[in-house]
């Protein structure tokens, strides 16, 4: 009996962030003049990505300065009411007639302002305009992350609305590898929890990455629960669609009657495992084993050896690369 903590292999998919995913569309409808990014091209936070000519841009603009000049206007013709009120030059009645413009007049230049922030222009480029430039329609799209562009749908002279998306933008300097956890093994797994992975484009190399969240469903027909790791990606050698497979440890220890070989003992052979079981003296029966992998750097034999049988704990792989040019089950050594 050893008390072992077991480690969890699962298999899962990486996939991107859900807050490093941006698609990317123009604020209002117009016309693509000038595209500045294509897919492949990695672009900061702000930068243009295209840009577009919209006379619904150029109409609101001169809306505003229309709101803005009346406002200006009648907020001096209330005040001048209200000074020749105060001096009984006019009547109160010319002076609150006055104010109602004014106020009039103040909420349409708020409704206008606020028409322009909407379409993505700041305080400081409202202050700028004047009616000698209110015509300039000139859109920019803009990337609201750093990032790498994996999708473009702009081109020239496209005609676009808001709804389309023209980009996707991913940041993948962190990406989630997304694992089915058995239920049976949700015992053994919670958040903070470390993980390796491997994927088939990078052979051997292990990707570190921690549980960030383990879901709160079971899938009913795969019996399985959603497990989502984060991974450092600066290289971006993970790509997104990829599969991975990955192992972790257990969590607790508990103690479990049964049969137990240091990893030292167990060669690989293809997708199972092999042991080496003395005979006689100087010779040792290869012996296929299935094995279950545990957080102690050993396994646990779950079929092919018997209680009481000895196994090899050293040299193993210098026996393997002898058997494998042998086809006897037998070897002397």
């Amino acid at each position: 009996v050893r008390a072992v903590t077991f480690a969890i292999t699962a298999t899962g998919e990486v996939v991107a962030p859900d807050d490093g995913v941006a698609r990317v569309g123009a604020r209002l409808a117009g016309r693509v003049t000038h595209v500045a990014a294509g897919v492949g091209d990695a672009v900061r936070p702000g930068a243009t990505l295209a840009t577009l000519t919209s006379p619904e841009l150029g109409r609101a603009k001169a809306d505003y300065l229309v709101a803005s000049t009346a406002a200006r206007v009648t907020r001096e013709t209330a005040d001048r009411e209200r000074a020749l009120f105060d001096q009984q030059i006019a009547a109160e009645s010319a002076w609150q007639l006055a104010e109602g413009e004014a106020a009039k007049a103040r909420a349409e230049k708020e409704a206008a302002e606020l028409r322009l922030h909407t379409l993505g222009l700041s305080d400081a480029q409202l202050a700028r305009l004047s009616p000698d430039d209110h015509l300039d329609a000139a859109v920019r799209v803009t990337s609201p992350i750093g990032g790498v562009v994996v999708e473009r749908d702009a081109s020239l002279g496209q005609t676009v609305d808001p709804q389309d998306t023209m980009f996707v933008i991913m940041d993948l300097a962190t990406v989630w590898i997304v694992v089915d956890v058995y239920e049976g093994d949700l015992a053994q797994v919670a958040v903070d929890q470390p993980v390796d992975a491997t994927v088939a484009a990078w052979g051997e190399r292990a990707f570190r990455g921690t549980i960030a969240s383990v879901g709160a469903v079971l899938d009913r027909r795969s019996r399985t629960v959603k497990a989502r790791v984060v991974v450092p990606n600066p290289d971006g050698a993970l790509k997104p669609g990829m599969f991975a497979a990955v192992t972790l440890a257990g969590t607790t220890a508990a103690p479990r009657d049964g049969l137990f070989v240091p990893a030292s003992a167990a060669q690989r052979d293809g997708d199972g495992w092999v042991v080496f079981v003395p005979v006689a003296d100087a010779t040792f029966q290869r012996r296929p084993v299935e094995l279950r992998p545990i957080g102690d750097a050993g396994y646990e034999v779950v079929a092919g050896l018997a209680r009481g049988e000895r196994v090899v704990t050293r040299g193993t792989f210098l026996l393997e690369s002898e058997a494998r040019g042998d086809d006897l089950g037998e070897h002397d050594h």
